[in-house]
């Protein structure tokens, strides 16, 4: 019975990664949906658009999760690349991260462009909104953050007032726009030293790669 235990054992751990492949390949969007998504769960934003230069359509997706118990609802990132023999393959996803309360956050817009995707979040308070767009990009063999955008508008001012600021994470420039009102914008550029920021650890905060 001990060699039987044995021999089972050996086999289910030579198969734990043949299992662990088959759940990365989907033979449609749909049964990736229908593998994902439990509950009230839904797919809240979506992008096509070719990832990885071989001409075909990719796919990203934001997986929004409602609360289950005392949980609070959360969203995911998932990105899956099409396959030339049909079908698609889970390339990266994003932690699963908690949606703040109240209101104050959530995820606005989300496009792929340039073998980019980009994922603008929102936030908001009495006073300021600030909009926030990350940029990755399979780089090196990474899902790698190469790209940062913040709108911050101030309400509290008269005129309200405006700072844009755009980040090449890559190679360090920071491009910062301040503007008030019609006034003329005053532009700066300044040079900051990025530390290497993966999707697969991206939080939905608007923070996130400028700490």
């Amino acid at each position: 019975m001990k060699k039987v235990s044995l021999v089972l054992s050996t086999a289910l751990l030579l198969l734990c990664p043949l299992l662990t492949s088959a759940q990365s390949n989907f033979s449609s969007l749909n049964a990736f949906s229908k593998s994902i998504l439990k509950g009230e769960d839904q797919i809240s934003l979506k992008a096509t658009g070719d990832l990885n230069g071989d001409g075909l359509d990719d796919w990203a997706g934001v997986i929004h999760r409602g609360g289950r118990g005392d949980s609070s609802p959360t969203y995911q990132l998932y990105v899956l690349l099409r396959l030339p023999q049909g079908g698609f393959q889970l390339a990266e996803k994003s932690i699963e991260e908690e949606i703040p309360g109240m209101g104050c956050c959530w995820a606005e817009a989300l496009a792929i462009r340039g073998s980019s995707i980009y994922i603008q979040n929102n936030a908001k308070d009495a006073s300021t909104m600030e909009a926030a767009t990350h940029q990755f990009k399979l780089y090196k063999g990474e899902w790698r953050l190469v790209g940062l955008k913040i709108l911050l508008t101030d309400f509290s001012t008269n005129p309200p007032s405006e700072i844009d600021t755009d980040m090449n994470v890559l190679t360090g420039l920071v491009i910062e726009r301040r503007q008030k009102g019609d006034n003329k914008p005053v532009m700066k550029t300044r040079r900051k030293k990025f530390a290497t920021r993966l999707l697969k650890d991206y939080d939905f905060s608007n923070g996130f790669g400028n700490e």
